[in-house]
């Protein structure tokens, strides 16, 4: 398989294309993977095996449309 990658925020951020309030409300909420926490430096890093069955799972379950009704559950979502 694939080699395990660690991935900062910043390319968590860039790859389910939520901005970091959105991601800690869901990982509050228990819908999104926990990071990994360096014990010497305190940085946290995801493992992409999880965020890309995260996206996987999104992927199969989430409903399709192209209409605003379905905005109002992300806190990290502005307007563009």
């Amino acid at each position: 398989g694939m080699a395990e990658r660690l991935l900062p925020r910043a390319e968590v951020e860039r790859l389910v294309g939520f901005k970091r309030s959105a991601i800690y409300a869901r990982m509050a909420a228990g819908t999104f993977p926990l990071p990994l926490r360096d014990p010497e430096t305190g940085a946290v890093r995801w493992l992409e095996s999880e965020i890309r069955a995260w996206i996987a799972e999104a992927a199969k379950s989430w409903p399709r449309g192209g209409t605003l009704a379905g905005t109002g559950g992300d806190p990290g979502k502005k307007a563009a």
